[in-house]
């Protein structure tokens, strides 16, 4: 429904959700929700207008679900509501902006209601008065929004957000080192790996450990120390950055940008280092705003922190996808312009700064993939096919990956047969490695159990037929819950451990088995299924 302040055609979207939960509502008997809904819902109606609700149902195929939702949606906006239930109306409105004082929507959209439901009434004027007021309350907290995610790390005041509480005086160095010996004791494990990908994690979690550390001081500043430390080792640029300014709200006598000058001063003097060092003296620097940004957006990948700097930089070409990422396009074509502007830039770059510029490309066009149609939709799934053929897809959902996902993942495939419990696929862990098995989605394997009982006695437990076949539903495509197995269902082994699900994380030591589970004295069944292996990164 925010979406509709800019395009009203979402009100349509909004709508059908809002009649869809307000079923449930009414089934319980919460009145105060329900009137919460139909506010919302008539709000909603109001914005929309038969083309909007036309071109809604042909992407939806005329879903009989949602005609019936949008059916709901005319009743509630209709109904005939008697004069006198206007006060009624009005308190409730009331009350919501006594309970939620900074949520001007639905301050707004409460009072929409009384407003329009009972025009000519006096009830009605001081409401149409009220909305109007809540609406321009939320388009300066909007602006306000927009104005705050356009500031940089730099642009924002380092001395900003002090905290209320009393300050903590610097501890004296040799308490210090005892306190950071205690620290790596305690975690010595971690301290243990040596991969840099491994250390990036354990400055993550120091990081994450000092910001909820605040009843000891001691330990905290610590924590901050071996942070900076172990992020400045790695060529972590972000960690540090915040670790100083935690600092600074907690301790006596640190100078949140004159700490961070001391740290980045340490690091090795990359042009990132040099211009981070340029941009705190002056944030709007534009060369530097740049090669910052594009260290975080192409190096490490974190957008959020990038792209205002982009935003703030010199580079024209990566300023004005930048920018246009900063309206947060809503429409498939903006979208799919800003999906453009990336793969254009990505194409001329190398190495991982193209992976992450197609990647970035990538999640624009499924932003706009559910919305496209005909040739349009043809031609960017083709993109999205290119694209994948170089970068991994994100944000998969394994438990339901659809043909086309599993199609794109860059592993190759690998056929597990129904005969076998225990398929070799070549595949050894060590300790602190880690996999994903990611079967077909479509691919079925059948298995033959003739007059099986399962160990309760009951008989059939698997669905099987007259002649005691028991195909692989998709419900029961893994053995989800040990030691409950359903026949067929795919297990894994790793080393001499027991059967495992698949599904989910694979860790162990040993060859790697895959395969049906089968009860003792099981000849298989037919059929394969094929599996891709992702490698996870170890921890």
């Amino acid at each position: 429904m925010q979406e509709s302040n800019t395009i009203p055609s979402r009100s349509v979207t909004a709508a059908v959700s809002f009649s869809r939960a307000i079923r449930f509502y009414e089934a319980t008997g919460d009145i105060e929700r329900v009137c919460d809904l139909e506010a919302n819902i008539f709000w909603c109606k109001k914005r929309m207008n038969i083309d909007d609700v036309k071109t809604f149902l042909a992407l939806k195929g005329n879903d009989k679900s949602v005609t019936e939702a949008l059916a709901k949606a005319d009743a509630v906006a209709s109904k005939e509501i008697p004069k006198t239930e206007a006060k009624n109306y009005f308190d409730r409105a009331e009350k919501y902006s006594k309970e939620h004082p900074e949520d001007y929507e639905q301050i707004a959209v409460h009072y929409f209601e009384v407003a329009e439901r009972f025009v000519g009434t006096d009830t009605s004027l001081v409401a149409q008065k009220l909305s109007l007021q809540a609406q321009q309350q939320q388009m300066k907290q909007i602006q306000a929004a927009k104005e705050s995610e356009r500031q940089t790390l730099f642009s924002k005041s380092s001395s900003a957000a002090l905290a209320a509480h009393q300050l903590a005086a610097i501890p004296a160095p040799d308490v210090l080192r005892t306190s950071v010996a205690a620290v790596r004791k305690l975690y010595k494990e971690n301290y243990a790996k040596t991969k840099p990908s491994q250390k990036g994690r354990l400055a993550t979690k120091i990081l994450n450990l000092a910001q909820d550390s605040k009843d000891d001081p001691v330990t905290q500043f610590a924590l901050l120390t071996e942070a900076i430390d172990l992020a400045i080792g790695v060529g972590d640029l972000y960690i540090p950055f915040i670790a100083c300014d935690v600092m600074a709200q907690n301790f006596i006598g640190i100078d949140a940008k004159a700490k961070k000058k001391e740290v980045y001063s340490k690091a090795h003097a990359t042009p990132t280092v040099q211009s981070i060092i340029k941009l705190l003296d002056n944030p709007e620097d534009a060369d530097a705003n740049s090669i910052v940004g594009k260290y975080f957006c192409l190096e490490v990948g974190n957008w959020a922190v990038g792209l205002p700097l982009l935003a703030h930089g010199g580079d024209a070409d990566f300023k004005a996808a930048a920018d246009m990422e900063m309206l947060k396009p809503l429409i498939a074509p903006e979208q799919i312009e800003l999906a453009d502007k990336w793969y254009a830039l990505g194409k001329k770059a190398k190495g991982s700064a193209q992976d992450h510029l197609l990647a970035r490309a990538a999640f624009w066009l499924r932003q706009a993939e559910p919305l496209l149609t005909g040739i349009t939709k043809d031609r960017e799934s083709q993109r999205l096919d290119e694209i994948y053929r170089q970068v991994p897809e994100t944000d998969i959902d394994y438990n339901h990956i659809t043909v086309k996902q599993w199609e794109r993942l860059l592993p190759r495939s690998i056929d597990v047969s129904a005969t076998s419990q225990t398929n070799d696929i070549g595949l050894a862990l060590t300790k602190g490695m880690r996999l994903r098995i990611v079967p077909h989605p479509a691919d079925v394997w059948t298995m033959r159990y003739e007059q099986w009982t399962w160990n309760n006695g009951q008989t059939g437990t698997f669905d099987t037929d007259a002649a005691g076949f028991t195909t692989t539903l998709h419900d029961h495509r893994f053995a989800t819950a040990m030691p409950t197995r359903w026949i067929g269902a795919m297990v894994v082994t790793v080393g001499t451990t027991g059967m495992l699900s698949p599904q989910g994380e694979i860790s162990g030591e040993g060859k790697v088995m895959v395969g049906p589970y089968m009860p003792s004295g099981g000849s298989g069944g037919v059929g394969r299924i094929r599996i891709k292996i992702i490698l996870l990164e170890e921890e």
